[in-house]
């Protein structure tokens, strides 16, 4: 791994951090939540491979897949879903990773285009 990479694990990891203070603050707000289940899910995804370096690679896997399917059934259950594929979709039964995937996509260009419009 490059310490590019180690530095964009660590920043999205600080991130993720400053949401769950936010849903902290703030219980009960199903934007937030799913915005943290976004980039919670994301950063268990992409951390998955770098923490099997350093831990059984079960439970970095299991942490990616269990975070993966709380964003898909947060999604399923609210409607809030993003991306041009809806969680009620079957393929996600058998790939909530890249339902992640597609979601966290979704979210970093909406994120994007607010701050274009903010600036």
């Amino acid at each position: 791994m490059s310490t590019t990479d180690s530095f964009t694990l660590l920043r999205a990891t600080a991130a993720v951090e400053r949401l769950d203070v936010e849903l902290t603050v703030h219980p009960g707000d199903r934007q937030r939540e799913r915005t943290y289940l976004v980039h919670r899910a994301a950063l268990a995804d992409r951390a998955a491979p770098v923490l099997a370096e350093v831990e059984d690679p079960a439970v970095s896997e299991e942490d990616a897949e269990g975070t993966a399917r709380r964003l898909l059934e947060h999604d399923r259950v609210h409607g809030t879903g993003h991306g041009p594929v809806p969680a009620d979709d079957a393929r996600w039964e058998s790939d909530a990773r890249g339902y992640v995937r597609q979601e966290h996509a979704a979210a970093v260009l909406d994120e994007h285009d607010q701050e274009q419009a903010r600036g």
